[in-house]
This record gives structure tokens, C-alpha cells and sequence, in this order.
């Protein structure tokens, strides 16, 4: 029977990148529209809100957080001991909560206002850009910190933070994250690559070519708009282009 359908933007969007992952591991049958904004979609979400999940049951949820939880539910009810991808303890599943909720706020939000001004999508400003860039960075900070000791984000096995999270910043290493980047900031790198070659994240995604150089830096755009090419195979997080969730 069909769980329920994901209303999605086309290609890697890095919001739904965790849920389409661990539905496909957890073999829920999950019906795909990559057509925002639809009847359909907007009966789910008012505002076209890109993840959005109505479930065959009835249920109806945005908010990506949510419908990746919604996704590893079918694990709890039945009580499959090997697996971790909610974590082992209530610290930990509130410590998952923690670190999507972060990686949802704290680092795709300003990357994607630093995306929007350098593809021409809004009016660039140097200064801006600089300023979401420092903001992004301040919050990849805390997670270099975090990884020193950690192989993970959570606990000592792969949790759905890690997925969830590797997809967020997933669009930083398509976009601005070059080999010097990387080698100032080794834990994360060094996790992210773990975790995009996990099967069960490699499976619902194309494989990202690591950068040697930005594809985009703080350089007014030469061309007014993006193509239409480039918004749909890797349309920033929200509602359609211009915001965020």
C-alpha cells in the first residue's frame, strides 16, 4: 500500500533528500510529485511549502522535520532493534531533533540567501553576501567543533541527523565548498563524505563531485536570472526560489 505523497521541487532538494532516504529504507512506498504548488500540493500547504506530505491515511503535514520523523515511524511501531536511525536513548532522539533542527535553520537559511544574490535570483550586494557567508560559516563552526571526537552526529552509529543534516549542507559542497574550504574544515568534510556514500543516502540522490574551486563566489552574476536548468536541478530549500521554509 502507498504510505502517502511528497510534494517535492525537482532533482536533490536538499529538505527532502533525509526523507526520501529513509523512506526507501524503511520500504515505504512514497508517490514522488515534483510539481510544487499544484491543487493538490497546496490543499497540504496553503503557503506551497516545498516538502509537504499527505499520507494516505489522511494525514497532512509540512515543516520537513516533521515528515522525516513521520518516515521512521513505521521503525517504531515495529520494534526493529538493529536499527538506530532514531537513536538508542531519549537524549539521543532529542539530540537528532537538535541537530536537524540546526542544519534546517542555522546553515541552509543564510546559504541560501548567499545563493540567491550571486545567481542573480535577487539584487546582489557584496556586503550581504559577505554577511550570510559569515553567518553560515559561524554555524558550520559549531558542528567542525562538535565532529573533533565524533564520527557521527549523534552517538557512535548513523542516525537520521546524519542524513537529514548531509542533504542540507550537501548544497554548500555543490556550490561554495572547494578543496581549500575542505581543508580548513576536515571533520565536516570528512563526515559528509561518509555519510553521502552511506547506501542508504547514495540510493535517492545523484553523486556530487567534490569541487576544487566554488562554482559561485562573491561576484555580482553575469547574467540577470539562473537558468531554469540550474533552479531545478538544485532548487534552494522553501518555497520555490525566493524563500525558505
Amino acid at each position: 500500500m502507498v504510505f502517502g505523497t511528497l510534494f517535492a521541487f525537482p532533482g536533490d532538494h536538499p529538505r527532502s533528500i533525509g526523507i526520501l532516504a529513509v523512506a526507501k529504507a524503511n520500504n515505504l512506498d512514497l508517490r514522488v510529485i515534483d510539481e510544487p504548488r499544484i491543487p493538490e500540493h497546496l490543499e497540504v500547504s496553503r503557503l506551497g511549502k516545498v516538502p509537504a506530505f499527505h499520507g494516505e491515511d489522511g494525514l497532512k503535514l509540512f515543516e520537513c522535520i516533521a515528515i522525516a520523523i513521520h518516515a521512521n515511524i513505521p521503525l517504531v511501531t515495529l520494534q526493529n532493534d538493529k536499527t538506530t536511525l532514531l537513536g538508542q536513548t531519549k537524549q539521543d532522539y532529542v539530540h537528532i531533533l537538535k541537530w536537524m533542527s540546526f542544519f534546517n535553520t542555522e546553515i541552509i537559511i543564510p546559504m541560501v540567501e548567499q545563493y540567491l544574490p550571486l545567481t542573480g535570483i535577487r539584487p546582489y550586494n557584496k556586503d550581504t553576501v559577505t554577511t550570510y557567508a559569515k553567518m553560515t560559516q559561524a554555524a558550520v563552526d559549531v558542528v567542525e567543533e562538535h565532529l573533533t571526537k565524533q564520527t557521527f552526529l549523534v552517538g557512535e552509529d548513523l542516525t537520521l541527523a546524519d542524513i537529514f543534516c548531509a542533504g542540507i549542507i550537501a548544497f554548500g559542497f555543490q556550490f561554495f565548498y572547494g578543496r581549500s574550504w575542505r581543508e580548513a574544515n576536515p571533520n565536516v568534510s570528512r563526515w559528509y563524505q561518509d555519510i553521502v556514500n552511506q547506501p542508504m543516502y547514495s540510493a535517492v540522490t545523484r553523486k556530487v563531485e567534490l569541487l576544487e574551486e566554488p562554482k559561485l563566489i562573491n561576484v555580482a552574476p553575469s547574467e540577470k536570472a539562473e537558468t531554469l536548468e540550474m533552479c531545478t536541478d538544485a532548487a534552494p530549500p522553501g518555497e520555490g526560489v525566493s524563500a525558505v521554509e
